[in-house]
C-alpha cells in the first residue's frame, strides 16, 4: 500500500528531457528540442564533461521560448510561502522537502488527493507567491510512490541531504512536519 510520495519538479528551461546529464523523461515532445539529441533516460554515469554540457545549453537557449528560471536565495522562501499555503489549506503532511535552484524534491504523505493534483497546487501556490505571470515550472514532474518505513526514512534522508550536496545551505521550512520513522 502506499504510504507516501517523493515528488520532483523541475524549473522551466533547467533540465530538458534530453539532458546529457540524463533524465527520466521518456520522449521529446517540442520539436525545436528533438535535434538536441536523443533521452538517456536516468542520471548518467559517468555525467558528461562539462565543455559537452555547456555546448548543449547554447544551442537549447535557443530552442526554449523563453529563458531558464533558476530559484536563488529571494525566491526560495516565496516557494516555501506558497508550499505552506497548499499544506494548510489541503491538511497534508510534508516530511520532507528541498528546493533547489532549478528543481524541488518533496515527500507527501498519502492524503486524499492524487499526488499529480497536489503537485499542480504546489506549484500554481509558488508562482502567486512569487508574483510571477508565466508558471516558472515545468508542465510534468516524477514521482515515485513510498510503500514502507524502510524507503520512507531513505526518502527523507535523501531529501534532507539534497540542498547541502549541492553545496546550498541547509534547509528547514515550517510547513514541514518531522516523522518519528
Amino acid at each position: 500500500m502506499i504510504i507516501a510520495y517523493h515528488a520532483i519538479f523541475t524549473t522551466y528551461g533547467t533540465w530538458l528531457p534530453n539532458d546529457p546529464r540524463g533524465s527520466y523523461s521518456k520522449d521529446v515532445y517540442i520539436e525545436q528540442l528533438r535535434s538536441l539529441g536523443i533521452v538517456k533516460y536516468g542520471r548518467q554515469s559517468p555525467q558528461p564533461a562539462k565543455k559537452t554540457l555547456q555546448n548543449f545549453w547554447a544551442v537549447a537557449k535557443q530552442n526554449t521560448t523563453r529563458p531558464p528560471f533558476f530559484i536563488n536565495d529571494r525566491t526560495r522562501p516565496l516557494v516555501a510561502s506558497g508550499f505552506q499555503t497548499v499544506t494548510n489549506r489541503l491538511n497534508i503532511t510534508v516530511p520532507a522537502c528541498a528546493i533547489m535552484n532549478d528543481h524541488v524534491h518533496i515527500l507527501i504523505m498519502r492524503s486524499n488527493y492524487r499526488i499529480e493534483y497536489l503537485i499542480n497546487q504546489l506549484k500554481g501556490a509558488a508562482t502567486k507567491a512569487m508574483k510571477l505571470e508565466n508558471t516558472p515550472w515545468t508542465r510534468s514532474s516524477w514521482k515515485t510512490f513510498i510503500n514502507d518505513a524502510d524507503t520512507l526514512t531513505a526518502a527523507i534522508e535523501y531529501i534532507c541531504a539534497n540542498p547541502e550536496n549541492s553545496g546550498l545551505s541547509p534547509q528547514s521550512w515550517d510547513f514541514v512536519t518531522p516523522l518519528n520513522v
